[in-house]
């Protein structure tokens, strides 16, 4: 059984963060933040939304979007980093606000790989019969763990809270009457992982191996509970690897970058995007690279999800297209899904 992307859906916070805003808190200028990342503003949470919030608003509009009802979702996969709790996982709160059956909910954290994980998942369920309609949520509230201080300000200049939703569905993929855009089957997902580089992107606290507040004096433990990363590594091995992963999943299916439509990467950098389309040979094949870090930033789990609610609400997919979606992140995982439009006529 094929499964098919029938709908998404967006939640982002009503904050809107300006660079001119966030600039003078880090020790920068806005357009040093703008030309590093192609960032020039970013959605926060006020502090009264938390990620289930986010990731059930998103969800409501995803399941509006696919003419699908709460009653007829079979599992509910949560991507995030950010949960509103320790413990239990966010996908409960999530099931519970949207008034979805007793069915299986599930958190994973595959940081800003969690969208292929989800899409693996989601086909995996469908294929094997276990699920029909899967609910996929991914969701950040990043800004509250930020270090808005010079110290950190290459890495806390990045970041965005936001939340997107997918249905994935194993129904015979008619295009329906008001759809805004075809089905998009997932054709395949190729996902790698290497926990040589797990010090180099993430946060080390709490946990087992660095400790919680209880561990720690109330001097000694700040820096080990705010985002660390190794910029030189990430780069390196974030353009290397989400581009062979995109070749991966291109030769496994007997394509090349000139058969691909639309790359909605993970929004990580646009000096990133830009490497990983140039490597690919996008531009030179007609392909175009759907982007919403200028205004947004870099919402993690959610970013692929987001960039993919754009493209698919811009009614710009046509019948056949490909997309390739890739990603990297904390782990190192990184890897990259391939989706088609469905070529069925009403």
């Amino acid at each position: 059984m094929d499964a098919f992307v029938i709908g998404s859906g967006t939640c982002l916070p009503d904050l809107v963060v300006t660079n001119e805003e966030l600039a003078p808190r880090l020790g920068l200028q806005p357009e040093q933040i703008f030309k590093s990342s192609g960032i020039r503003s970013r959605r926060w949470v006020d502090g009264k939304a938390t990620t289930s919030s986010l990731a059930a608003a998103a969800l409501r509009r995803a399941l509006d979007d696919a003419a699908v009802s709460a009653h007829d979702i079979d599992f509910l996969i949560v991507g995030t980093m950010t949960p509103d709790r320790f413990i239990p996982g966010s996908a409960p709160a999530i099931q519970h606000a949207l008034g979805l059956r007793e069915v299986p909910a599930l958190d994973i954290r595959a940081a800003c790989c969690n969208g292929l994980y989800a899409l693996q998942l989601a086909r995996a369920l469908i294929q094997s019969n276990i699920a029909n309609q899967v609910a996929i949520c991914l969701a950040e509230v990043q800004s509250p763990f930020l270090d808005l201080s010079p110290q950190s300000a290459t890495l806390s200049m990045l970041f965005g809270d936001g939340a997107a939703a997918l249905i994935v569905s194993g129904r015979d993929p008619t295009v329906r009457e008001g759809a805004i855009t075809s089905p998009l089957e997932i054709v395949d997902v190729m996902i790698a992982t290497n926990g040589q580089y797990v010090d180099d992107l993430g946060i080390r606290c709490p946990g087992t191996e660095f400790g919680n507040s209880r561990s720690h004096g109330p001097d000694d433990f700040p820096s080990d509970y705010l985002p660390r990363m190794n910029g030189q590594s990430v780069i390196l091995q974030a353009s290397r690897r989400m581009v062979s992963a995109c070749q991966t999943v291109l030769e496994r299916n007997e394509l090349s970058a000139k058969d691909v439509r639309w790359l909605v990467p993970h929004q990580a950098n646009a000096n990133l995007l830009a490497q990983v389309a140039r490597s690919l040979g996008l531009s030179h094949a007609g392909g175009e690279v759907i982007s919403v870090l200028e205004e947004l930033g870099n919402t993690s789990s959610a970013s692929m999800g987001i960039a993919f609610d754009v493209l698919r609400q811009s009614k710009r997919i046509q019948p056949g297209d490909y997309v390739l979606l890739p990603a990297f992140g904390a782990g190192f995982t990184w890897g990259a899904a391939l989706c088609r439009a469905s070529e069925t006529r009403p």
